[in-house]
């Protein structure tokens, strides 16, 4: 098998105590919603989310920072991971579903809980971080298509809350493509396998990317067996893991950050032509 992790983590691009991007931040998400005329509810915990970015900027813009409520910057940090993601809604043609779709369950990353809040979030990371390197990228059934080379790329993006849902999780995502694609990247995220309210905890970038990268060969390799009977017949030619946590890193700034690693695990056995997919993706993406 070959197992390649991303050079790099993807972290915040806060400044400390920035209160006017945390308010940009803040606007794009109310007016995705005041746009397509969808009420934020009182009850939603997004809702509740952004009321607390709001209080904590109100505070940054008034020089509180020394004092700042920890349980409001947690939040608050949520809410920078949410609007990264939200932005690309705003030229989607299907946008009233993502943002409904955002309102179902617990978007609190400190949580352990199903949530298809969660679950559609990843979607929309999923694409963002590709669109990046690669334009043509869609948000479209199954859930994200590249183009890539000519071809069209399937990725069914999954979130796992229980190590025994992976074979399932693998046999849902291969329904959802096979017979409409020539082949497809299954992204699974595993932030819900990590124990609730937990801070990761690192001195530098690099160890924090190292303990990410851990958490994702772990997972990789304990599940090797599944990932290699889908993998067997080409159906799908890869698998991404990706962990993302509220990290504290002790000797840099900012001190507190979302932080992000993928891992891409491919066999050695695929198609030539697979083989070159899967090979031009990793160079653009995970570079």
């Amino acid at each position: 098998m070959n197992i390649f992790p991303a050079s790099t983590i993807d972290r915040s691009e806060r400044s400390r105590y920035n209160h006017d991007a945390l308010r940009s931040k803040i606007e794009l998400i109310r007016n995705l919603y005041k746009e397509s005329s969808i009420q934020l509810n009182s009850n939603s915990q997004l809702y509740g989310l952004l009321d607390s970015a709001e209080k904590l900027a109100d505070e940054w813009a008034i020089g509180n920072s020394e004092t700042t409520d920890m349980a409001l910057l947690f939040e608050t940090l949520h809410i920078e991971r949410i609007s990264s993601a939200m932005q690309i809604l705003s030229s989607e043609d299907l946008r009233e579903k993502y943002l409904k779709d955002l309102l179902q369950g617990t978007l609190n990353f400190f949580e352990r809980e199903l949530s298809h809040a969660k679950s559609i979030l990843w979607e929309l990371e999923v694409c963002t971080k590709i669109r990046r390197a690669i334009p043509d990228t869609q948000l479209a059934e199954p859930d994200v298509v590249v183009s890539l080379q000519g071809q069209k790329i399937a990725i069914p993006c999954k979130k796992i809350f229980s190590e025994k849902g992976v074979p399932k999780v693998l046999s849902n995502a291969v329904s959802q493509f096979e017979n409409l694609f020539d082949f497809g990247i299954v992204a699974i995220n595993i932030d819900d396998l990590i124990p609730a309210d937990v801070l990761l905890k690192a001195r530098t970038f690099e160890e924090l990317g190292d303990k990410l990268h851990r958490a994702n060969m772990i997972f990789l390799a304990n599940h090797e067996r599944h990932f290699k009977k889908y993998l067997s017949k080409s159906r799908i030619i890869a698998v991404i893991a990706s962990t993302s946590l509220v990290a504290d890193i002790l000797d840099e700034s900012p001190k507190f950050n979302n932080a992000l690693q993928w891992a891409i695990w491919t066999t050695t056995e695929l198609l030539p032509k697979h083989a070159k997919a899967i090979e031009v993706f990793r160079e653009k993406v995970m570079s």
